[in-house]
């Protein structure tokens, strides 16, 4: 199993951001979190058919308030790979970047802060 990891800002309300992501890769579980009054962060988790490792591949958002103008996304997909090598073809980061690709589509200015290939829990 394999993972990519992108972290990014976006210039809109978290509710905006959430609207989008939900509806475009929200298709297994959605859902807004209030920390307190001041501030608010949110989940997103989806998953898609890749023809290239035969297989589903997950995607992960969370999304936390910075201020009523900024939204902070961190994006995590984890693809499993295919074949005796277990290849993952970058599934993982070609569904990262369609989030990304989404939101700039959306009409969102995003500027990317970090992203890390082959993410995992020595890189995080």
């Amino acid at each position: 199993m394999t993972s990519h990891y992108m972290r990014c800002n976006v210039k809109a309300s978290l509710d905006r951001v959430f609207e989008v992501l939900s509806g475009g890769f929200g298709n297994v579980y959605s859902k807004k979190l209030s920390k307190d009054k001041d501030s608010s962060s949110a989940m997103v988790l989806g998953e898609q058919y890749f023809f290239r490792v035969n297989s589903d591949v997950a995607v992960l958002m969370i999304l936390e308030e910075r201020s009523s103008t900024d939204t902070q996304v961190e994006i995590i997909s984890c693809a499993g790979g295919a074949g005796v090598l277990e290849i993952s073809y970058s599934a993982h980061a070609a569904y990262v970047h369609d989030v990304k690709n989404l939101l700039s589509r959306s009409g969102f200015e995003v500027e990317v802060g970090e992203e890390i290939s082959y993410f995992g829990r020595s890189s995080g």
